[in-house]
């Protein structure tokens, strides 16, 4: 026979950690068998010849790289191609401050005239692994955006746009090439094959249910020690 006699707050503390941990665990895992199918399908390339940029809506995406994990902040460039804006993922910034508006100039790359070639990202497909189509507690892990410093901390194209000032914008934004001070193009880590490999998911997903189960062996491990949890034996029928 098993006596079980609970500690209440130590147990509603628990229970609590247990969710949090169960329920990261699980958004990981859903991240993992997201981009294991989508890593099956090839991304898509998109390249604007015809366009005008928008200078003074420039946005700042929070992001960490995949290649190097350096944090820093994407530089979301708006240019106009026909009657719809487009936002670019055309810089990066390293640092965990926000560069300032007034700091950063206008994507040269983007300047020039030259045809913008990338992949095609549209984070709120249906399904889109980090999107709000996809595992939804990433988006409310995120910090709240700060539209007047132009700070955000996912990316919202719709709220973006609203706050750059843009009429229509377009669900997808085009993950360009960034070019450095010294002309040279290097492929842009937020976009493609460069993105956060499902393997890393899978490790996390394992990581957050092997502290459940530490929590769990540790919670009953602590009521044995203080003699609240115990095998007794069955007690003997009197005849």
């Amino acid at each position: 026979m098993i006596r079980f006699r609970p500690l209440l707050v130590l147990s509603v503390l628990s229970i609590a950690a247990l969710v949090v941990l169960v329920s990261l665990g699980r958004w990981q895992w859903s991240r993992y068998m997201c981009k294991r199918a989508a890593a099956a399908e090839p991304p898509v390339e998109l390249t604007i010849v015809d366009y005008q940029p928008i200078t003074e809506g420039l946005q700042f995406v929070h992001g960490v790289r995949s290649d190097t994990r350096e944090e820093g902040w994407r530089v979301f460039a708006p240019v106009r191609t026909g009657a719809v804006s487009m936002f670019v993922d055309a810089d990066f910034f390293p640092g965990a401050r926000a560069p300032l508006p007034t700091e950063v100039r206008f994507p040269a790359s983007l300047r020039s005239g030259a045809p913008i070639t990338g992949v095609s990202v549209s984070p709120n497909a249906p399904g889109r692994c980090g999107g709000r189509g996809g595992a939804g507690l990433g988006g409310l892990l995120a910090l709240a955006p700060q539209p007047l410093e132009r700070k955000w901390f996912q990316v919202d194209l719709a709220a973006m746009g609203r706050n750059a000032g843009l009429g229509e914008v377009s669900d997808a934004y085009v993950a360009a090439a960034y070019v450095g001070a010294d002309g040279r193009a290097t492929p842009n880590p937020f976009g493609g094959a460069f993105a956060r490999p499902a393997a890393q998911h899978l490790g996390y997903a394992i990581t957050w249910y092997g502290l459940a189960i530490v929590l769990l062996v540790v919670y009953f491990s602590y009521h044995v020690s203080v003699g609240r949890l115990s095998l007794a034996p069955p007690r003997a029928r009197e005849d």
